[in-house]
C-alpha cells in the first residue's frame, strides 16, 4: 500500500541528490539476509540528506489465523523490496486520525522504518542505534509519530516501527490460549530484527538504545523485565511512562475479553471457540463495536494494556513487574526516565466536558477516571473515593478545579509511579538510573498544536522538541526551542553512545538510594540537579486500600 502518491513523489524527488557538487543518480540500497532493500533520500530539519527505508516487514501479517497470535518472523524475499511506504495499524479514531496516512490503517501493519545518517550506508559505519517505541495509550499511533527529522542531524541509525494496538494487540483471556501481550511481543520481535539486520544499515547491534514516550516509555521499561528481551538492547529511555504507573498494567482482562466477545456475537464459555470466532470477525467491525471501551467514564484511559501472563512458551512477562523489581530480577542496563511538570493537564483537558458529571457521581466514576476499579475491593471504593476527594479538592471556582484535577491526575497517573520506579531501580539495578523533570515552556507545544489554550508543560512536550509535531512537516521553532532541541539531542545521543547523559551545560548525575535526585530542566541555561525527600504525595497513595505495587494482587478471585 502506497500513501496515495506520497511515496512515489518522495522517491522521485529524492532519487537525485547532490554531494560535493556531483549528482548521484541512485537511491540507497542494502543487502540483508532477508533480501535486498531499496530506500530513498530525505532531508532533515536542518538540511542534512539521509537514507530512509520505510515499510520493511519484520513479521508475517497478523491476519486470519495469525490474528491474536504471537508474531512470527517474516520470510525472506527474492526481489528487491522498495521501502518507501509508511504503514499504520488498525485502531480507533483519535487526534491522529486527521493525518492522511491514518486514512489507510490496516491489520497487516507489522513494519519498521530505518533512517541512516549516511547517503551510502555501510556495514563499517558502526553507528549507535536508537529504536523508538511509539506511545498512544497502547491504543493509538504509529511508528512515524517519532519523526527522524531532528535526530538525523546527528550521526545515528534511527528505527521506529508499528506494533498491534488495542484489542488486536492486548486482548487477553488470562490463559495459555490467549495470554495477551501480543503488542509487546511484536516489539520484541522488532528488536530481534534489529539485532539480526541493523549492521547492514551501518548500525552497531551492540549499541542499541530503546526510547519511548507515554505508553512507549512504559513499553521500554517492560523490556527490562522480560527475559526474552535480554541482550536485545543496551540502554533505555522512558519519557512519561513506566511499568509502575497504574495504567501500564491491565486489570480485569478476562472480564473485558468476555465483553468483547459478547459485543461481537461470539460465545466465551470456551476460549478456543471464542478466539476462533473473533478471528473471522471483520476488523472494522471489531473497532466499531468496541468503541465503548474508550469512554473514560466507562473504563480507564487505557482499557487494553500489558498483562501478567500465565507461563507459556511465548510468554513475555509472568510476574508483576513490581515484584520482579523488588527482587532485582531485571535486565541490568542504564535507564533514563523523565516526566513533565504538568503531566495531568493534558488528560484533564480530554475530560473537560465531563468534569461536572464526574463531580456529581464522584464515588462511582472516580474509579474509572483514576484507574482503580479493578484494584480496590468493592466495599472499600467509597472510602477510597472520599479520601482522594478530601485530599485534592477544597472549595474553589471551576478554573481552580481544573488545575486541581490536573494535579490529581498527574500524581495518580505519572508522578508517584515515576518516583517509586526511579528509587527502586536505582537501589536494585547494577546499572545507573537517571531521573529528570522537564519544565521548559516551548513556543511550540502540544496544547498549541492541537489548538488548546492551556498553561503548563504538558504530557509529550519534551517528545515534541525531540521529534517534531506529527501534525506538521517541520515545526517552525523559535531560537529558544531550537536550542532546547539541541540540548535534548545532546542528552539523547550521549546516553546512546556510552550510557552517560550530558549536555554542554550539565552532567546528569544518577539517582541515589538515600534521596530522590533528579535533573530539573527549566531552560537550556537553567538545568540543575535537585534533591527532594518528597517529590510526590507517595505516602498518601500508598496508604490507600489500592491493591497495587507492594499490595499487588495476582488475580481478581480475592474480591
Amino acid at each position: 500500500m502506497l500513501l496515495r502518491g506520497h511515496s512515489r513523489v518522495s522517491l522521485l524527488l529524492n532519487a537525485i541528490t547532490f554531494k560535493n557538487n556531483s549528482v548521484i543518480n541512485c537511491v540507497p540500497e542494502v543487502h540483508t539476509k532477508l533480501g535486498k532493500i531499496r530506500g530513498y533520500y530525505k532531508k532533515s530539519a536542518y538540511g542534512r540528506t539521509f537514507s530512509a527505508f520505510e515499510g520493511i516487514p519484520y513479521a508475517k501479517p497478523p491476519i486470519g489465523d495469525l490474528r491474536f497470535e504471537a508474531p512470527q518472523p517474516v520470510s525472506s524475499w527474492s526481489t528487491t523490496l522498495n521501502a518507501t511506504t509508511l504503514y499504520v495499524c488498525k485502531q480507533v479514531k483519535s487526534l491522529y486520525s486527521i493525518l492522511e496516512r491514518y486514512h489507510y490503517d490496516q491489520e497487516d501493519c507489522l513494519y519498521l522504518n530505518v533512517y541512516v545518517a549516511s547517503e551510502q550506508p555501510s556495514e563499517n559505519d558502526n553507528l549507535d542505534v536508537i529504536v523508538n517505541i511509539h506511545g498512544g495509550s497502547f491504543t493509538y499511533g504509529d511508528g512515524y509519530m517519532s519523526s527522524p527529522n531532528y535526530i538525523l542531524d546527528r550521526d545515528v541509525v534511527f528505527v521506529n516501527f508499528n506494533y498491534r494496538l488495542g484489542i488486536l494487540g492486548f486482548l487477553s483471556t488470562e490463559d495459555e490460549i490467549l495470554p495477551g501481550n501480543n503488542g509487546l511481543k511484536d516489539q520484541q520481535l522488532a528488536l530481534k530484527w534489529v539485532q539480526a539486520h541493523i549492521k547492514q544499515f551501518g548500525g552497531n547491534p551492540k549499541s542499541v538504545t530503546l526510547m519511548g514516550n507515554s505508553a512507549g516509555g512504559a513499553s521500554v521499561h517492560f523490556h527490562y523485565f522480560s527475559p526474552g528481551s535480554e541482550g536485545l538492547f543496551h540502554r533505555g529511555i522512558s519519557l512519561s511512562g513506566n511499568v509502575l504507573m497504574p495504567w501500564a498494567i491491565q486489570e480485569g482482562a478476562l472480564e473485558k475479553a468476555r465483553k468483547v466477545a459478547t459485543l461481537l456475537n461470539c460465545t466465551y464459555q470456551k476460549t478456543n471457540d471464542m478466539v476462533d470466532c473473533l478471528k473471522v470477525v471483520p476488523v472494522d467491525e471489531i473497532i466499531l463495536k468496541t468503541a465503548a471501551f474508550h469512554v473514560a467514564t466507562n473504563y480507564s484511559f487505557v482499557p487494553f494494556a500489558p498483562v501478567v501472563e500465565v507461563k507459556s512458551e511465548n510468554s513475555f512477562i509472568t510476574r508483576h513487574p513490581y515484584k520482579l523489581l523488588e527482587e532485582g530480577e531485571i535486565n541490568h542496563v542504564p535507564w533514563l526516565t523523565c516526566i513533565t511538570s504538568d503531566e495531568g493537564v493534558f488528560f484533564t483537558a480530554l475530560l473537560s466536558s465531563m468534569l461536572e458529571e464526574i463531580d456529581r457521581n464522584w464515588n462511582e466514576l472516580s474509579q474509572f477516571v483514576l484507574d482503580y476499579a479493578y484494584v480496590v475491593h468493592d466495599g472499600d471504593k467509597r472510602d477510597v473515593a472520599q479520601k482522594i476527594k478530601s485530599f485534592y479538592f477544597q472549595s474553589g471556582d471551576l478554573q481552580d478545579k481544573f488545575h486541581k484535577y490536573g494535579k490529581l491526575i498527574g500524581d495518580r497517573y505519572f508522578n508517584v509511579g515515576f518516583e517509586i520506579a526511579s528509587l527502586m531501580q536505582a537501589k536494585l539495578s547494577k546499572s545507573p538510573v537517571y531521573a529528570g523533570l522537564y519544565s521548559f515552556s516551548a513556543s511550540k507545544c502540544f496544547a498549541k498544536v492541537i489548538g488548546w489554550n492551556l498553561k503548563g508543560v504538558l504530557h509529550g512536550d519534551d517528545f515534541l522538541l525531540i521529534h517534531g509535531s506529527p501534525f506538521e512537516t517541520y515545526p517552525h521553532n523559535t531560537k529558544p526551542d531550537q536550542l532546547m532541541t539541541n540540548s535534548l539531542l545532546d542528552i539523547l545521543t550521549s546516553f546512546a553512545s556510552d550510557g552517560n547523559p550530558r549536555t554542554k551545560q550539565v552532567i546528569w548525575e544518577p539517582v541515589t538510594t538515600d534521596t530522590f535526585r533528579y535533573l530539573l530542566i527549566r531552560d537550556v541555561d537553567n538545568m540543575n540537579m535537585t534533591m527532594e525527600d518528597k517529590f510526590s504525595p507517595r505516602e498518601f497513595w500508598e496508604n490507600l486500600d489500592i491493591m497495587e505495587n507492594d499490595k499487588v494482587m495476582l488475580t481478581r478471585d480475592e474480591f
